[in-house]
C-alpha cells in the first residue's frame, strides 16, 4: 500500500488534496487509481487511511477511512554520528530504513571525502529527500532528520540531554549484540570514516562518556558498519521482537 507523508493542511472535512510532485508520483510510477487505499502520514503524528476518489495531472483526492496515531517509530531514539564516506547517500537510505531518528553526517579527521563548502544547502536537500523517500517505502511514522554537515565535536554538541553514546571499534571489547539497552534513553551511535577515527576523536568521545563496542570478529565497511549497528542496536531495545 503506498505511503507518503503530508502536512496537516492538506486535509479538510475528511477529504485529502494532494498535489505537485507527490500526486504526479501517485499517479505515475505507483499507477494509482480512484478507489485505491493508501496512506498518509500528517505532521502532527497521525496515519490515515485514504480512499482514493480522483487522480488527475498533478492532483489526487481522497476520502478518509479510518486515522490513528502513526506507526513505525521504534521507542528508543537513535541518533548515528557518521564519519563522512563517498557512499553517504546509500547510508542514509539504510539508516532511515532501518530506525534511526537523526543522522548527523561529520567530517573526521581520517575522512578522504572532503566536499565542496559551497554546495552544502543543494547537499542538505538532497540528504532530506532521500530520507523521506526511504521513510515512505519503509513506513516509517515520521521523516528521519538529517544534519547539516559538522565536524565532530559540532555533532556531540547537538546530541539529545542525557544521551548514551556507543563508539563502534573494532578493538572494543564489549560485543554491541549483547548490550544492555534502555528503550527509554536515547541513544547515539558514532561511526568513524573507511580510515577510523584518529586517537584525539575518541579521547574526545571518552571525555564525553561514551561507551566502546564492536560488531562481531569480521571487520565492515563504514558504508554498512553504521546500518548493521543500528540494527543490532534496535533489536536489543525490543523494536524488532514485532512485525506490522
Amino acid at each position: 500500500m503506498p505511503r507518503l507523508f503530508i502536512t496537516r493542511d492538506q486535509i479538510g472535512d475528511g477529504t485529502l488534496v494532494v498535489e505537485g510532485e507527490a500526486a504526479h508520483h501517485l499517479a505515475g510510477p505507483l499507477r494509482t487509481e480512484p478507489g485505491e487505499l493508501i496512506q498518509v502520514v500528517d505532521d502532527a503524528g497521525e496515519e490515515h487511511g485514504v480512499r482514493v476518489t480522483s487522480v488527475a495531472r498533478g492532483r489526487v483526492t481522497g476520502s478518509i477511512v479510518w486515522s490513528r496515531p502513526a506507526s513505525g517509530e521504534p521507542r528508543l531514539r537513535l541518533d548515528v554520528v557518521q564519519g563522512l564516506v563517498r557512499e553517504i547517500d546509500e547510508v542514509v537510505a539504510g539508516l532511515v530504513e532501518v530506525g534511526a531518528a537523526a543522522i548527523r553526517p561529520v567530517i573526521a579527521t581520517r575522512s578522504v571525502t572532503r566536499p565542496d563548502p559551497t554546495r552544502a544547502a543543494a547537499r542538505l536537500r538532497r540528504w532530506g529527500e532521500i530520507a523521506r523517500e526511504a521513510a515512505e517505502l519503509a513506513h516509517r511514522g515520521a521523516v528521519p532528520r538529517v544534519m547539516a554537515l559538522t565536524d565532530l565535536a559540532g555533532a556531540l554538541a547537538e546530541l539529545p540531554e542525557g544521551v548514551r553514546i556507543l563508539v563502534c571499534m573494532v578493538d572494543a571489547a564489549v560485543p554491541l549484540a549483547r548490550l544492555e539497552v534502555d528503550a527509554a534513553r536515547p541513544a547515539a551511535l558514532v561511526i568513524g570514516p573507511e580510515g577510523g577515527l584518529d586517537p584525539g576523536e575518541v579521547d574526545r568521545l571518552r571525555e564525553a562518556g561514551a561507551e566502546m563496542v564492536h560488531l562481531g570478529p569480521r571487520v565492515l565497511p563504514a558504508r554498512r558498519a553504521a546500518i548493521v549497528a543500528a540494527g543490532l542496536l534496535l533489536a536489543r531495545a525490543g523494536d524488532l521482537d514485532h512485525g506490522r
